[in-house]
C-alpha cells in the first residue's frame, strides 16, 4: 500500500514537471514581432541667413517608440547645412518592427562632438569661427509625420530639419545663435516616407527686382496669410507656416524637395542685406509662369513626381 501511494507521487511530480517543461516551450515558440527594413536619413531646409556657413550637429541617440533604435550606429557630427535641396546624409539603416509610426526622435549633444571636442551644436560663421548654439546639454528633435514599415521590405525614410525656423540670434545679438523654443523647434522637423513625396523645381529668372537673394516658399493650399510676412511666435521666425523653402541659385534654380501628395502654393521673397549682412526681407515678387498650364496657387504634387515651375519675375510688391 505504501509503495503503491510513493509510486503515484512520483508518477505526479514527473508529470508536473512535465507539465511545467511543456509550458515553458510553448512561451519560447511564442512568435516574435514581424521585422522590416529601414534606412534613415536627413535633410534640410536652408538657413536664410548669409553670415551662417555652416550648421554642425551632434546626434548621440535615435529613438523609435522611445525605445534607441539598433540601426543608429553611435555618436556623429555632421553639417546640416550641406544637405538641400533633396540631397540626404545616412542616419542609420537596419532592422526595425513591422507597423506605423507618427514620430522618430533625435537626441542631440549640445556640449561635446563627436571626437569630445566643445562645442557639439553650432553655427560656423563666415570667418570660420564657431559659434555655440545654446539650448540644454541634451535636446531632442521630434520628428513627426506618417511612417508605414512591412515585413520583407525596405522603408527608406526622411527627416526633414527646417533650419531657419530652428535657429535665431540671441536676443540683442548679431553673432550668437541658439536654438528657438522647444514647442517652435517640434514644428520645425518633419518624418516622410521618400515613396510618398514628390519635389517642385525649376528656374526663377529675375532681371528686375535688384534682389540680393531670392527664396522660395512651398505653402499647403489656403495656409498663406498676409500674417505669414511677419515675424511670428516667441522666436520671431518669418514665413513660420511654410511646409519648407529653397534659396534661388544665381542661375535662377530652386529646388522644393520632400513636398508630400497634396495641393501647394509657392511664394517668391525678394531680400535685401542689411547691416552685418542680415537679410531683410523687401516683398514678394511678382512672376509670369513659362508654361500657362500651371497655377501658382494650385500646385498638385504626386508621389515620386516633379513639378517643373520655370517662371520670369516681372515686378515686387513691397511689404
Amino acid at each position: 500500500m505504501i509503495s503503491r501511494s510513493i509510486i503515484n507521487l512520483q508518477a505526479l511530480v514527473l508529470f508536473s514537471m512535465f507539465a511545467l517543461t511543456t509550458s515553458s516551450c510553448l512561451k519560447e515558440l511564442d512568435p516574435l514581432p514581424e521585422s522590416a527594413y529601414a534606412r534613415l536619413e536627413i535633410t534640410d531646409a536652408p538657413i536664410d541667413d548669409p553670415n551662417v556657413s555652416g550648421v554642425f550637429i551632434t546626434v548621440i541617440d535615435v529613438k523609435v517608440n522611445g525605445v534607441s533604435w539598433k540601426g543608429f550606429e553611435g555618436k556623429t557630427t555632421f553639417d546640416l547645412l550641406a544637405y538641400q535641396n533633396g540631397q540626404t546624409r545616412l542616419l542609420g539603416e537596419g532592422n526595425i518592427e513591422v507597423g506605423t509610426y507618427s514620430e522618430i526622435v533625435l537626441v542631440l549633444d549640445t556640449d561635446t562632438d563627436a571626437l569630445g571636442n566643445s562645442p557639439g551644436c553650432y553655427v560656423k560663421d563666415q570667418q570660420g569661427t564657431k559659434r555655440k548654439l545654446e539650448g540644454s546639454s541634451e535636446l531632442t528633435l521630434k520628428a513627426k509625420g506618417s511612417l508605414v514599415t512591412k515585413a520583407a521590405d525596405t522603408t527608406e525614410a526622411v527627416i526633414d530639419v527646417d533650419l531657419r525656423k530652428c535657429i535665431v540670434y540671441q536676443t540683442g545679438s548679431t553673432t550668437e545663435f541658439e536654438f528657438v523654443t522647444n514647442a517652435e523647434l517640434q514644428t520645425a522637423v518633419r518624418l516622410l516616407d521618400k515613396a510618398n513625396v514628390g519635389k517642385i523645381a525649376g528656374n526663377c529668372s529675375d532681371g528686375v527686382s535688384a534682389s540680393d537673394k531670392i527664396i522660395a516658399y512651398a505653402y499647403l493650399k489656403g495656409t498663406y496669410d498676409e500674417n505669414e510676412k511677419f515675424p511670428q511666435g516667441t522666436s520671431q521666425v518669418q514665413f513660420k507656416n511654410a511646409v519648407t523653402s529653397a534659396v534661388v541659385a544665381d542661375n535662377g534654380d530652386f529646388s522644393l524637395s520632400f513636398l508630400e501628395s497634396g495641393m501647394y502654393e509657392v511664394y517668391f521673397i525678394s531680400y535685401q542685406e542689411g547691416a552685418g549682412g542680415k537679410l531683410l526681407v523687401k516683398g514678394e515678387l511678382q512672376v509670369n509662369l513659362l508654361d500657362s498650364t500651371l497655377n501658382l496657387l494650385q500646385l498638385n504634387v504626386a508621389a515620386k513626381t516633379t513639378i517643373n515651375l520655370d517662371v520670369v519675375v516681372t515686378g515686387i510688391l513691397f511689404f
